[in-house]
């Protein structure tokens, strides 16, 4: 379990309310994370554009490839600047880990959809 100053440190390192960017890779893709009890999550979420259903398939695989990787990426970096930051190394373990495609624009004369591609992962921190 993290003492209260740990848990501080970890939320000053994934602090992106104020000052800070979310998007620092890229203009439509976002990581928040979340921290309850041991559970920590990070949620990737981008935009895309798709051309039909079949399509969507598709892309969904490529999406799912690409948000593991940043998502991996992300919590190298945080391990890596909690370690410099608290002292001690934070260890994470994968429990679960959820996409989802959201549809937030149509048309019946378009086949053209906009949508989220959202990734929940959940670690177990200690």
């Amino acid at each position: 379990m993290l003492s209260f100053r740990e848990v501080n440190v970890l939320g000053n390192i994934c602090d992106t309310t104020f000052g800070r960017s979310s998007t620092t890779r890229s203009p439509t893709v976002s990581l928040k994370t979340s921290l309850q009890n041991d559970k920590f999550s990070v949620t990737y979420t981008t935009i895309v554009n798709l051309g039909s259903v079949h399509e969507m398939r598709d892309l969904a695989s490529r999406y799912e490839e690409e948000s593991i990787k940043i998502t991996k990426e992300y919590m190298k970096n945080i391990k890596k600047e909690f370690k410099s930051s608290a002292g001690r190394s934070l260890k994470a373990k994968e429990l679960t880990s959820n996409d989802s495609i959201d549809v937030i624009t149509t048309s019946p004369y378009s086949p053209r959809r906009t949508a989220y591609y959202r990734r929940t992962t959940v670690y177990r921190v200690e």
